[in-house]
């Protein structure tokens, strides 16, 4: 008799939870330095705020391909140790630079700049670490995990980068994000010999990016959901960091209530990754991304006309829920789509067409929120319109409705 099957959470190795807490603990870091660098370079305005996130998104943007090319060749851990200490050795000095200097725009600038070039080794790499240490079949799960495990870490950190960057500015953002890297290094020392060192790749560098590119763009499910995501990430990826900050300060609340505001939208994020870590995604995972788009319109259709704290908070969870089950089915998908050697250069190409999104999308949104007859409400109500019409192409796009995970 054939003995049951094991249920698919206790086949996840046990290097994955490991990896799982040091991302964990280091998610929480950069929600606070994410949050903290939104918060200071919103009291210039909108157009300043577009500006530095802009400066963020550009130089990862330019080097993403070869980030990831980097992460293919050398191995995704080695890569994503050497930004770790990077980003460390970043943030420990910004904390006395910060307490000397104050927070001028200058240096929001060229620390968005710096952080920018860092991020275009360190995400590919980080973003493929989940594929490298699960199964395929995993795959769902384990970044459900990670998405419960970070909200649980985002609720908290948000609150958290709220209360520190009232409390003391960017220092206290600096140097709380300064200790979570310090986390994250020792877990990858701990693992550096519990993966497999890649494969010599046959190509040279460029060669190797034009391959990524070529099975990226050449598989009809694989182009159909950069597509999609991209769009979603313009549309979705400017509201922590961007919009929430603005529209928080357009309502007459501090840092702290930003926070709770940015918070809310990760409670319902996490609500669709709980329920998929524990009865994995649904079986047509294509119609639920749509879904999933067209949920996240409604949220933001209440943001831009609620004006009570309460109902405010029940829209920003309900565009997290559809958030969560636009990403929770959309990400399993994309990553299983190729193979594993190629899994840094998909997810370069991944960052960087969320990051020219981002590009566009964060300095005309914010130029868009100081226009007098726009306003931030005004932008969400546009978001929200365009989330769902996206929403419903996806749902008529027969590649998507059909694609399973395997």
């Amino acid at each position: 008799m054939t003995p049951p099957t094991e249920p698919d959470t206790q086949r996840i190795p046990v290097r994955y939870w490991i990896w799982l807490f040091g991302a964990a603990v280091s998610l929480l870091g950069d929600l606070t330095m994410t949050f903290g660098i939104g918060w200071s370079a919103s009291q210039h305005g909108g157009r300043v705020a577009g500006l530095v996130l802009l400066l963020a998104a550009a130089p990862r943007a330019a080097l993403l391909l070869v980030g990831g090319a980097v992460g293919d060749r050398f191995g995704a851990p080695r890569v994503l140790m050497a930004s770790c200490v990077a980003m460390f050795v970043v943030t420990g000095a910004l904390v006395p630079t910060t307490l000397a200097l104050g927070e001028p725009i200058s240096l929001l600038l060229g620390l968005a700049l710096v952080v920018g070039v860092i991020d275009a080794f360190f995400l590919p790499s980080s973003r493929s670490m989940p594929r490298l240490l699960v199964p395929p079949e995993q795959v769902p799960r384990a970044l459900a995990s990670f998405q419960v495990v970070g909200v649980v870490f985002a609720v908290s950190g948000t609150a958290v980068g709220g209360v520190l960057v009232s409390w003391s500015g960017l220092a206290a953002a600096a140097g709380f994000d300064a200790l979570t890297f310090g986390v994250m290094i020792v877990v990858l020392f701990l693992l550096r010999k519990t993966i497999a060192p890649p494969g010599r790749m046959p190509t040279g560098m460029f060669r190797s990016i034009l391959a990524g590119l070529g099975v990226a763009w050449g598989r009809p499910l694989t182009r159909a959901l950069l597509i999609t995501m991209t769009v979603a990430a313009g549309l979705l990826m400017p509201l922590d960091a961007l919009l929430f900050p603005l529209l928080a300060r357009s309502h007459g609340w501090n840092a702290a209530t930003a926070g709770l505001l940015v918070a809310s939208r990760s409670l319902g994020v996490g609500v669709i990754a709980l329920r998929i870590l524990m009865r994995g995604a649904f079986p047509r995972p294509g119609i639920f991304a749509g879904i999933g788009l067209v949920v996240a319109a409604g949220g933001l259709l209440g943001l831009s006309v609620f004006d009570p704290l309460p109902l405010t908070f029940a829209a920003g969870m309900l565009s997290g829920i559809g958030v969560g089950t636009f990403t929770g089915h959309v990400l399993p998908l994309l990553m299983n789509s190729v193979d594993r050697e190629f899994q840094s250069r998909l997810q370069s190409i991944v960052v960087l067409c969320q990051s020219l999104a981002v590009v566009i999308m964060n300095p005309v949104l914010g130029s868009l929120a100081d226009v007098g007859g726009v306003g931030i409400t005004g932008v969400c109500l546009g978001i929200s319109i365009a989330a769902a019409l996206a929403g419903f192409v996806v749902l008529t796009r027969p590649v998507l409705r059909t694609a399973t995970v395997s």
